[in-house]
């Protein structure tokens, strides 16, 4: 069973989720919470394993790092 997540508020909102994984050109990606495409993977089961790695890196990344994985943030070169 899936629980809801707590809004900032403490209500629960109830969940919708699209799937997250899409093939294109014969490579699977997937797409994160704030927008941006990973991949690309050979697999599905490659990239559900890499959604499995991305959530524990953001777990442990700080805010500055999970900037790059936000739509629209530039960076200099």
């Amino acid at each position: 069973m899936v629980t809801p997540r707590k809004a900032e508020d403490g209500s629960q909102k109830p969940l919708i989720r699209s799937d997250r994984f899409f093939k294109l050109h014969n490579f699977w990606f997937f797409a994160t919470r704030e927008g941006a495409a990973v991949g690309p993977f050979d697999s599905k089961e490659g990239a559900v394993q890499a959604v499995a790695d991305y959530i524990e890196f953001a777990k442990k990344a700080d805010e500055e790092t999970l900037q790059f994985f936000k739509i629209g943030t530039r960076y200099a070169v």
